[in-house]
């Protein structure tokens, strides 16, 4: 494939990286109490959703070819990472003391919690679709571990927010 065919490819889904991280933090600012885009589903988008839909077009990016039934498998891959990762999330916070934090701190933690969930997923799935046609083993071991990145980055900002 000749380069000046490949590089407008890889600029556009560049900003299309950027564009969708940059929309998950306007969505979780937009969001903050009092506004009238307020809405649980609207953050659980944000946060959960968007950043799987990152992970992908990142592998999609790093990946000289693609093919559709490896893309759905890691979509759902992410999922049940993400489902995991919210459900031992919720029972490691779920006898913590105190009461609602504040707009201020809900918003970091759901900003942190955006991050945490797109670089446990991005970074493996960005790294899949590096090694996918010359080191096929490492594709897919970086894929799966993209369950151990989320439940870490996930939980820990569970944990200490």
């Amino acid at each position: 494939m000749p380069p000046s065919r490949q590089a407008p490819d890889t600029r556009t889904v560049s900003g299309l990286l950027l564009g969708l991280a940059a929309l998950g933090i306007v969505l979780l600012v937009a969001n903050v109490p009092g506004s009238p885009l307020r809405s649980t589903t609207l953050q659980l988008f944000a946060v959960l959703a968007l950043p799987l839909a990152i992970s992908l077009v990142a592998y999609v990016r790093f990946a000289k070819a693609v093919v559709w039934w490896e893309i759905a498998l890691l979509a759902a891959w992410g999922a049940v990472s993400v489902g995991l990762a919210t459900f031992v999330g919720f029972l490691a916070t779920m006898g913590t003391p105190g009461g609602y934090p504040g707009a201020g701190v809900e918003l970091l933690r759901n900003i942190a919690t955006f991050l945490a969930v797109t670089l446990g997923l991005g970074v493996p799935y960005g790294l899949a679709g590096t090694f996918r046609r010359e080191h096929p083993r490492r594709a897919v071991a970086s894929a799966l571990l993209a369950l151990v990145g989320v439940f870490v980055l996930f939980n820990a900002v569970a944990v200490a927010m």
